[in-house]
């Protein structure tokens, strides 16, 4: 029998490979590049999915791991993709609800994450996602360094109009300073291994009149952050291993929950009416700092606290806290070596009197967490 050459899946009609597209996601449609050249041009020209680009490859990332050698390749490949899809999304009139990046990039893909972002705010994008978590931890440490987000991105008359703010006399800036049109949109901004100081988030802050979930994960050179003013419609604050940080203050807005990852901070947190859940993580001392500040608060609820409890640790914990009345719920992880006595962590509870659930998880080691107590409100009453 003998085998006809001819490459009839690239023959197929256009809208019979539109069709197929169609019904995959975008992520399954940046597959079928393998399969010829015209579907690879066909892949970006239809998507479907117009209201979330989602770039995320989180789980080749986890592949690259036991690959190294790809990962310079897989990055380029990476970028070509959402390059071509930007590219083709341009020049149609459409918004975006959400749009996002999760891949190991750095500063050398810098001016593609700029346009990527511009288009973004462009098309009036509610959620924007940015996550280069690279493959290697020593990325850090040879000289990689991560995406910086400048105000040449964010700020640019060219593409967006002057955005008028009396706000912004507050951080410093004068309110001519022209901010791209779609941070008037964005409701969700998640930014992790990104370089930024807290000089430019209080500004965006100050931009974003609708921004509600702010997440600053592994954010490079930030060393103070302040998020105030009655003005701001955030709720949900969530700032994790930003290890340069010195001092956070939060004060004066209707925040609901505060989410802190770290080591030590200096927190200070004031005149906070609606806050609901706190969860603090990191050295025991959160204890004798954070949590006194914490009593002040006529709405929180839901307490959730994590720090290390071994030698010579648990030697910090307070003699006595402040009475926190409102709190409900409360779940306590400690880490340690299991040889000391855990004795000492009632006067956590004792500053809870009006508990309805508690929760105590003991973490022995860090693959190995044991729930030891889990009580319905029954046990307090």
């Amino acid at each position: 029998m003998k085998l006809n050459p001819k490459d009839r899946i690239s023959s197929l009609p256009e809208d019979v490979i539109g069709y197929i597209l169609s019904l995959l996601t975008l992520r399954e449609a940046q597959a079928t590049c393998l399969l010829s050249k015209r579907w690879r041009q066909l892949s970006t020209r239809h998507v479907t999915n117009l209201d979330y680009l989602d770039f995320d490859w989180s789980d080749l990332l986890r592949g690259m791991k036991a690959n190294p050698e790809i990962a310079e390749k897989e990055r380029a490949r990476y970028v070509e993709w959402v390059d071509n899809v930007v590219h083709c999304q341009s020049g149609r009139d459409h918004t975006l609800h959400g749009f996002t990046i999760c891949f190991d990039l750095n500063f050398s893909c810098k001016s593609h994450i700029d346009r990527w972002i511009k288009f973004a705010l462009a098309k009036r994008v509610k959620v924007l996602h940015l996550n280069f978590e690279p493959v290697y931890k020593e990325d850090l440490i040879d000289g990689c360094l991560p995406y910086p987000l400048g105000h040449e991105t964010i700020m640019d008359a060219d593409v967006g109009c002057l955005q008028q703010s009396s706000d912004l006399s507050k951080v410093g800036l004068s309110p001519s300073i022209p901010w791209h049109v779609g941070f008037r949109y964005l409701e969700e901004l998640h930014l992790k291994r990104v370089i930024v100081d807290g000089k430019l988030i209080e500004q965006l802050l100050a931009n974003s009149p609708v921004l509600e979930r702010l997440t600053l994960d592994d954010a490079r050179t930030l060393n103070r952050l302040r998020v105030a003013g009655q003005s701001l419609k955030l709720k949900y604050l969530c700032v994790a291993c930003c290890f340069d940080l010195e001092c956070i203050e939060i004060c004066d807005m209707d925040l609901v929950s505060f989410t802190f990852v770290g080591l030590y901070s200096l927190l200070s947190m004031d005149k906070l009416p609606q806050l609901h859940e706190v969860s603090l993580s990191g050295c025991i001392s959160i204890l004798r700092n954070d949590l006194p500040q914490l009593s002040s608060l006529p709405c929180l609820q839901i307490l959730e606290l994590e720090f290390d409890y071994s030698h010579p640790a648990h030697l910090a914990i307070p003699s006595e806290l402040p009475k926190l009345t409102s709190v409900k719920q409360l779940k306590l992880r400690v880490g340690g070596s299991g040889d000391i006595s855990l004795l000492p962590l009632t006067i956590v509870i004792e500053a809870c009197p009006y508990l309805r659930s508690f929760v105590f998880e003991y973490l022995l080691d860090a693959t190995i967490r044991v729930e030891m107590f889990s009580f319905a409100s029954s046990f307090f009453h």
